[in-house]
């Protein structure tokens, strides 16, 4: 997947990126104006119900991947953006008959899995920074610290292991 300006995209817009439909394509299938869209994508208006039910289907997705409780659009965040590859990845696994095809997007499941756990610990750590008091922030970045100092010896001696 390409890299996208997540800071001003939406979960809906990364879903047209990701089935490589220009906006205009999603408007006419799902029955709808590039204004409407528009007024989504700005958070002008919440998304009419019976229109996420059609852009769900249509994406064949849970419609709360694509809207907050609010029914206006959610953010594209390093988490749902891997979501969204993820459910991506299934439905093509779901639709391809080449064994070669089927193992590559396996794979690739199993990168964007492992991606998925990374954006969690990172949620996680950046949750537990934010409410930390100075002691607990001294604590945490000498655990940091710790961590990149122990992976960048760890690198050194596993490239130390190869000239031998």
């Amino acid at each position: 997947m390409s890299r996208v300006n997540m800071a001003s995209m939406t979960v809906l817009q990364y879903l047209a990126l990701v089935h490589q439909l220009s906006y205009t394509e999603l408007c006419k299938t799902i029955g709808m104006t590039p204004q409407q869209f528009n007024d989504w994508v700005k958070k002008r208006r919440p998304v009419p119900q019976d229109r996420l039910q059609q852009v769900a289907q249509f994406f064949q997705i849970d419609s709360s991947v694509l809207v907050y409780e609010t029914n206006y659009l959610r953010d594209l965040t390093p988490e749902n953006k891997v979501q969204v590859q993820m459910i991506y990845i299934k439905q093509q696994l779901e639709q391809e008959g080449d064994v070669t095809e089927q193992e590559a997007l396996r794979q690739k499941l199993i990168q964007l899995q492992e991606e998925e756990r990374k954006q969690a610990l990172i949620t996680q750590f950046t949750a537990a920074v934010n409410q930390a008091d100075e002691q607990l922030l001294q604590e945490y970045e000498q655990l940091v610290n710790r961590l990149s100092n122990s992976a960048i010896g760890d690198a050194r001696l596993l490239r130390e292991e190869d000239k031998e």
